[in-house]
Formats: C-alpha cells, structure tokens, sequence
C-alpha cells in the first residue's frame, strides 16, 4: 500500500476526505486485508489518545491567550520591518567600537608570541632526544628555504 492510500484512509477516520472520494475509500477499507488492519490500528491509536491525553487548562481565558499571541506576532513582524532600513552611522560605531578594542587587544597579546618565534634561535631546535639505543638521526636546516628536514635512521 502507498503513502498516498495511507494518507487517504487517516483523513477518512477523521473525516477530513472530501465527500466525492468516501465511497471508494470505505470500499477499500472493507475489501482490502492491508487497508482493513491499517484503519484498525489507526482507530486503536485515536482512542489510546482520546483516553490518556492529559488536560493542559489555560491560566487565562481562550481568547485572551490567543490575544497574547497576536499580539507577540505582531510585535515580531514590526521589529522585523524596523531592521530592515540600512545601518546608519551609529549602528556602525556601535559594531566598530567592540571590534576594535577586540582587534588592538589581538595585536598587543600575539604579536609578542608570534616574533619570538620568528628570530629564535634554531639551534635548541635542532637537537632531538631518542629514547631508542639503535636510532641515529641526522638533521639538515636550509635558511633559504625556512625548512628543517630530519632523517631518521633504525639500526
């Protein structure tokens, strides 16, 4: 059974199904041994959930519940429209302002990180530790190249 005839045989319990279609979906729902267990399980389903369906009362009444949502909806809708006009000048330093303390605050903190490594000197660098007896390593360092290469070498 497809989707569809899924689709339809719910919408017919639930008397959603436009009047035009009843009679060939209440003839499926009787002839058919798929549709005829697919409808009894839907009606279990509905009546699990009518029986244990818990009651949720409004604090206020229905109408001014769906005040209130109005209300917040419409809000919404008005500030959507106030922000779409271009940023003006003060919308910009309001931006900038942070952004570049955050900026300045960057520089001043990497920056020293950043040169020592620069000029340091390579030759601490250069020497590797091996806790194995038989390894020998052998380490080349272009300048020109900015590049240490280092064979290693198991015995």
């Amino acid at each position: 059974m497809n989707p569809e005839t899924q689709l339809k045989l719910q919408a017919w319990l639930d008397g959603e199904l436009p009047p035009d279609e009843v009679p060939a979906v209440a003839r499926l729902a009787e002839t058919d041994r798929d549709a005829a267990a697919l409808v009894a399980e839907l009606r279990h389903t509905m009546a699990a959930l009518a029986n244990n369906e818990l009651e949720r009362p409004l604090p206020e009444s229905r109408e001014f519940f769906w005040s209130k949502v109005e209300r917040g909806i419409l809000a919404g809708e008005r500030l959507a429209t106030g922000r779409s006009r271009p940023l003006g000048l003060s919308s910009w330093l309001r931006f900038l302002a942070p952004a570049g303390i955050v900026a300045a605050l960057a520089i001043v903190l990497f920056t020293p990180i950043f040169g020592v490594h620069r000029g340091a000197n390579l030759a601490a660098l250069e020497e590797i530790e091996s806790p194995l007896a038989d390894v020998s390593l052998t380490t080349f360092r272009s300048e020109s190249e900015q590049m240490t290469v280092v064979w290693v070498n198991l015995h």
